[in-house]
């Protein structure tokens, strides 16, 4: 008789190993797991389109955009995504379970949420954390209340006449003609051979604000070096310069000796090094597009403000700051002392005294704590930011939309050569003096229409900068969709409606007054040619005056959102047409620019403060002497 085997049964071993307490534990971790996956799952809002994939992760939307970051712009993944939706109003879904964004693709709804309904959006949180931490007290990175109000009353006269015409564009005029020099050496000591413009623009417009901002007062400059090491080359730096331009030239084009191949090959100049304050405020625009590609802003700042080098740059920042604000007050109280018992002296002193916008902020302080019985505080976290803000706003935006202007101007010789014609015959009397033409001149002309349709096409083509956000204040209503308080939008300023047909819209489904303004044939933006939306063409802002048959410009001829709208539109519009407009008559004035290779002309961009070209050369040949 068989003795009975021991029952050993992967039942009864578990059974003994994992109690049933244990068994209990484990299925409430599981489903505790489940449950925080499903909370960290990103939020949608009903009946407005996202990617259904997003939805399933908890990273949302942003693996897809940092691919396209890795590459290019975040623009370029917006208008993807609303084209991909075909629809006028899409979701962006946030990681870790947070709300979506909503993605406006209609420049109609988006001039009547911006110009309308201001009330209803304000500045976003995200917009804030990510500027909040180089510019917390900035007026730009407040919500539309009573601080708001405050900080851009220090800021009103600067956008005067008198401070445009009289301290603006001299300062852009000289910066604006030392970066011609600094090319005409380069030009020449390149013969016939591209190099880079992007840092030599960067330094140009710096310098044109160090200098409208703060007089002469401020010592340190960044294209002035750079003009004096190029003035003290030797002809065999020179020579050295081009033979290895050269063969760089030749390997890149697998040893060819055409001369295109030479040509195309690109002279790297020497660069001259900056005082630690010009890259301590270089830096400020360059941070901003780290923070911006980060998940989570107010941690990257955190993260940022442990690095010793971002801790010098900062120090070096507020030092030079504190500086020349102190300097600002001297030169106020000594206009002052001077003015006191004479109302001629006064009044002179109120029309002349000023050298650069911190002047006009100081007597704009000095002015409110008067009529507010308190002593005025110059130096406060307040100052400072207004004044790095206009710093960082004033150098940045523009040299960036420069930068697109030169690549678009290169592409399009006939453009260029319609501009010249333009530019010579409003600038008749300095043409025939073979002279470039004056500040005054340029600043004071009447309207050159061919000047300011170029200029408003670069704007619109360059998408300096890609978008504009704001967030809902009060639950509303978009196009037919609720939406919840606290929601952001971002606006796109290029793809549907803008660059390329609109997505269609139902009527009823816009706001009362985008269907009012529409009713009444105003307020709302027309619309474009649907043929070469995306083309770089300025003749589209040209128009014929009914009255005098003559071409005039006009500024509403179709949608245009670079500068925003409403009480949050760009504090800074008229000094960026002022410097544009400085530049690119001065710069096509002395050049032609001539074409490079294809290689050096892409198109590509990256993300900082402002939306950048990955790459910008020039090949530059004088144009005829107009100047001795």
């Amino acid at each position: 008789m068989e003795s009975p085997t021991p029952h050993t049964s992967t039942d009864s071993i578990s059974n003994s190993i994992i109690s049933p307490t244990t068994r209990t534990g484990l299925v409430l971790l599981l489903v505790a797991l489940y449950a925080l996956y499903r909370a960290l799952l990103p939020k949608t809002l009903p009946g407005i389109p996202y990617n259904e994939s997003a939805a399933q992760s908890i990273l949302g939307d942003l693996p897809s955009m940092l691919r396209t970051i890795k590459s290019g712009s975040v623009m370029e993944w917006f208008v993807a995504e609303a084209r991909k939706h075909n629809a006028p109003l899409c979701q962006v879904l946030q990681p870790f379970g947070g709300k979506p964004f909503l993605l406006l693709s209609d420049s109609r709804e988006a001039q009547d949420l911006l110009l309308r309904q201001a009330k209803a959006w304000d500045r976003s949180d995200w917009s804030i954390a990510i500027l909040g931490g180089l510019l917390p007290y900035h007026h730009i990175n407040l919500k539309t209340d009573a601080a708001w109000k405050s900080h851009r009353r220090l800021l009103q006269d600067l956008m005067t006449p008198g401070f445009l015409h009289g301290v603006a564009a001299p300062n852009i005029y000289g910066s604006a003609m030392r970066l011609v020099e600094l090319w005409r050496v380069r030009a020449r000591a390149a013969d016939g051979r591209p190099f880079e413009a992007v840092t030599d623009v960067y330094y140009a417009a710096l310098d044109a604000v160090f200098e409208f901002s703060f007089a002469d007062s401020f010592p340190h400059r960044a294209l002035v070096p750079q003009l004096h090491l190029a003035r003290g080359m030797e002809d065999g730096e020179v020579r050295r310069l081009r033979e290895e331009a050269d063969r760089r030239g030749r390997r890149q084009s697998h040893g060819t000796t055409s001369s295109t191949a030479v040509q195309d090959a690109v002279v790297e100049f020497p660069v001259a090094p900056l005082h630690e304050s010009v890259r301590g405020t270089m830096r400020a625009s360059e941070i901003i597009g780290d923070i911006g590609q980060a998940p989570e802003p107010t941690l990257a700042w955190w993260w940022k403000s442990l690095l010793p080098e971002e801790r010098r740059h900062r120090r070096a920042r507020n030092a030079f700051l504190e500086e020349e604000v102190r300097k600002a007050v001297e030169r106020h109280r000594e206009a002052q002392g001077q003015a006191r018992g004479s109302q001629e002296a006064e009044k002179d002193r109120n029309d002349n005294w000023f050298k650069g916008a911190v002047d006009l902020m100081i007597d704009r302080e000095t002015k409110f704590a008067e009529k507010e019985g308190r002593d005025p505080v110059y130096w406060s976290p307040v100052m400072r930011d207004e004044v790095l803000g206009f710093v960082i706003a004033g150098h940045d935006t523009s040299s960036t939309t420069l930068l697109w202007g030169l690549k678009f101007l290169t592409d399009h010789p006939g453009v260029r050569s319609t501009l010249r014609d333009a530019l010579r015959t409003s600038h008749a009397a300095a043409a025939r003096d073979r002279r470039a033409p004056s500040a005054e001149e340029i600043a004071r002309t009447n309207k050159v229409a061919y000047l300011d349709a170029v200029v408003e096409e670069i704007l619109r083509c360059g998408c300096t900068v890609p978008l504009l956000e704001r967030q809902a204040t009060t639950d509303t209503t978009l196009l037919g969709h609720f939406i919840p308080r606290g929601t952001t939008i971002l606006v796109p300023i290029w793809g549907p409606s803008m660059s390329e047909p609109a997505c269609d819209v139902d009527e009823a489904l816009r706001s009362p007054t985008s269907q009012a303004a529409g009713a009444k044939g105003r307020g709302g933006p027309k619309t474009w040619d649907e043929e070469g939306m995306d083309q770089f063409r300025p003749e589209r802002w040209l128009a014929t005056d009914g009255e005098t048959g003559d071409t005039v410009f006009d500024s509403a001829a179709g949608p245009m959102l670079t500068f925003g709208l409403g009480m949050r539109g760009c504090f800074g519009r008229r000094l960026a047409y002022l410097e544009l407009k400085i530049m690119i008559t001065l710069i096509v004035w002395h050049f032609e620019l001539l074409p490079c290779a294809e290689q050096l002309s892409g198109y590509a961009a990256y993300d900082e403060l402002t939306r950048k070209p990955r790459q910008c050369f020039v090949r530059l040949k004088e144009t005829e002497m107009w100047y001795e």
